[in-house]
């Protein structure tokens, strides 16, 4: 990689932390510059910059999932589209690929696939973290033995179609207030609806019923 023309990076994430660590973590390396930061959707288009990647979360606070990638990639374009984050769900990274984005990254993620990820989608090649590309086979070469329904998707059949809308929020990491702003009704009504869906999938904490949706694949992120 060539030090005098090094790869330019917008990182856009609501966390100043993490725009922090990320800036001081690629400042250390060779080969890439931190052209400037943004908070939001927003923030990031009014910038008069042209970053080579937009490194970005996909949960802002204006914007969530494709939404995300299609506002910055409308913006940036040809810029490539780099999702680091915390939200790790096959349905959202199969929305998020097929919206535009060049590369998925958990914050998880080891600093070598990160930097490797950063200079493959520069390059115009796609790149999935590895642990989340194995286990995306995993799942779609288990689904195709067979198409029964497994007990997980018959007790989700049983959500009304309110309850499926707060269980795509809570997967995509909205709280009970965000949820009742987003559907328009009140925060004791989504706390009902939330209750609801923990006992009909016999699960108590929100990590249990992401996992429930999870293994079935249930979470339509198309309208989130």
């Amino acid at each position: 990689m060539d030090p005098t023309n090094p790869i330019r990076l917008l990182l856009v994430d609501d966390k100043l932390i993490v725009r922090e660590g990320v800036r001081a973590f690629l400042d250390q390396q060779s080969g890439f510059q931190v052209i400037a930061e943004a908070a939001s959707v927003a923030e990031a288009t009014a910038l008069d910059v042209r970053p080579d990647v937009v490194v970005t979360d996909v949960v802002l606070p204006d914007a969530r999932g494709s939404d995300v990638v299609t506002g910055l990639w409308g913006r940036f374009a040809p810029a490539a589209i780099f999702v680091l984050t915390d939200v790790d769900h096959d349905a959202l990274l199969e929305r998020i690929v097929s919206a535009g984005a060049g590369g998925y990254v958990l914050k998880t993620a080891t600093a070598a696939e990160f930097l490797s990820g950063l200079r493959a989608v520069a390059q115009g090649v796609q790149y999935v973290q590895p642990s989340l590309r194995h286990a995306r086979e995993r799942q779609y070469g288990a689904s195709a033995t067979g198409t029964s329904e497994t007990p997980d998707q018959t007790i989700v059949g049983s959500l009304n179609a309110k309850e499926r809308e707060v269980l795509r929020f809570l997967v995509l990491g909205h709280t009970n207030s965000e949820i009742a702003e987003l559907s328009k009704v009140s925060l004791r009504t989504v706390e009902a609806r939330r209750a609801r869906i923990l006992q009909k999938l016999g699960v108590h904490t929100r990590a249990e019923l992401v996992r429930v949706a999870h293994r079935i694949g249930n979470t339509d992120f198309e309208h989130v």
